[in-house]
């Protein structure tokens, strides 16, 4: 698969097979994360894997949304829930220390889980980027320290769905057809695109 296949194919999986990921396959991902662009090469961003059996419970407990809904109404079976979990934190002492800001450390941050998000779908690993959960929980959870900061939670696993992509009739609300097939509405690329000037 290209890059541009690759970037095109992807879409967020949120039902999963019960079976691990291989803790390589993980540490791939992050390194790619690691070496992803970064304002100023600062470098704030670092991560933890968690593929624990004891300890993926625990983090899905943390999430406060699923599939785009409260919890309590849109959680996967239990065997398909993630089979592991990439945190992305922000060394927020060091962000102050080298004068940054949080703007350009959210770009960071958003540029490394793209690249993490990439490698695992060239490994055929599903991916789905959260940013609904409870720090409090979740630091606890991992045994974070205070100088750091979540940023962002990426489940994986190998899919159990095959999400599709359609054109927005001017909804961008996602479904599921009587099939189980997540359907995922994406603007036109002529709605959003403009050359030279705004049009």
């Amino acid at each position: 698969m290209d890059i541009y296949e690759a970037a095109i194919s992807r879409r967020s999986v949120r039902r999963f097979k019960d079976v691990a990921v291989a803790y390589d396959a993980l540490e791939r991902c992050v390194n790619a994360g690691r070496l992803a662009p970064t304002g100023r090469n600062r470098q704030l961003c670092e991560y933890i894997i968690v593929d624990d059996e004891q300890l993926l419970p625990k983090v899905f407990d943390s999430l406060t949304m699923w599939a785009g809904q409260p919890r309590a109404t849109g959680d996967p079976l239990p065997e398909r829930l993630p089979k592991a979990y990439i945190i992305t934190l922000i060394n927020s002492k060091l962000e102050a220390e080298l004068g940054g800001t949080r703007r350009v450390t959210s770009y960071d941050v958003g540029m490394a889980v793209e690249n993490m998000i990439l490698v695992a779908l060239e490994q055929g690993i599903g991916t789905c980027p959260i940013m609904a959960f409870e720090p409090d929980v979740l630091k606890q959870v991992v045994n974070m320290p205070d100088n750091y900061e979540i940023a962002l939670v990426l489940a994986l696993g190998y899919p159990d769905e095959s999400p599709v992509t359609e054109v927005s009739d001017g909804s961008i609300q996602y479904w599921i057809d009587s099939q189980g097939t997540r359907h995922v509405p994406k603007r036109k690329l002529e709605d959003i695109l403009h050359r030279n000037k705004f049009s």
